[in-house]
């Protein structure tokens, strides 16, 4: 695979060819437990990120046998943005919204929410929302999807660690749940490789050993410029009685003309 991993102009066989050889040869480390119920991702469409992605969820496939992925993005919303009805189309199809766990979340969230139209169109989704419904139709046939927008920084309506809790309460009960939230990690600069990844390596502290107040304060001081939905995603984690976080992959995407660092954990 060369190229975006969505490219429309591809055909249903190239499609699932690829995306089966992302995950072939490769085996889910032993010591991953059963239940995993919270995956962070870089949620890009280059094709490392959609390597991470591929084996992030078959690695869900076969720990925790996903029936519904709660897809969680930041973008440049103000509050959190629901789709809670419909599908999501792809080159291989449609994949459905889960439409009443949607509207549990949307019925209890806590703070401001707005619910997309059915109408709007796709072409505007966040590239987690285009490539992951994508690979799931190959590798989870079946699952469902419940996409949500969050602002990419914490404010005065906006806490991330809250809705976090709030989103792994209300999800804890919910048999075949799991969260997938993306993120990149430090931007890459030529000459400065070694800080980088050392970067990289202080806010996977947090994840891997999940803290989630902790992680806010350190990104809100770093580089990084979408940490919101990392750090929901820890909270989402730690609520639902995550207490260990395991790194699949560490490496770098291609996030339009900028590079960043990226991983692919489970908690």
């Amino acid at each position: 695979m060369t190229g975006p991993a969505t490219d429309p102009t591809r055909s249903r066989d190239e499609l699932t060819s690829a995306t089966e050889a992302l995950v072939a040869g490769w085996a889910v480390p032993e010591n991953i437990p059963h239940g995993v119920c919270t995956a962070i991702v870089p949620g890009t469409e280059c094709i490392n990120g959609a390597r991470l992605l591929a084996r992030t969820l078959h690695t869900l496939v076969l720990r925790s046998r996903p029936r519904t992925l709660v897809l969680v993005a930041g973008t440049s919303c103000k509050i959190t943005r629901l789709r809670a009805i419909g599908s999501i189309q792809t080159s291989l199809g449609e994949v459905a919204i889960d439409e009443r766990m949607a509207a549990r979340i949307a019925s209890l969230w806590p703070g401001d929410l707005e619910v997309i139209p059915e109408n709007t169109g796709d072409g505007i989704l966040p590239s987690l929302h285009r490539i992951t419904p994508l690979m799931a139709q190959v590798l989870i046939p079946g699952c469902r999807v419940v996409p949500m927008e969050i602002p990419t920084r914490p404010g005065q309506d906006f806490d991330p660690i809250r809705l976090g809790q709030e989103l792994g309460s209300q999800l804890k009960s919910e048999i075949g749940s799991c969260l997938i939230a993306a993120g990149t990690l430090s931007p890459r600069k030529e000459g400065k490789v070694g800080d980088e990844i050392q970067e990289d390596a202080s806010i996977l502290k947090y994840m891997l050993d999940p803290e989630a107040v902790d992680l806010a304060g350190l990104a809100s001081v770093s580089g990084l410029t979408d940490w919101c939905s990392l750090v929901l995603a820890t909270a989402h984690a730690v609520e639902r009685g995550r207490r260990t976080g395991h790194l699949l992959e560490h490496g770098m995407v291609d996030f339009g003309q900028q590079k960043f660092g990226a991983a692919a954990v489970v908690l």
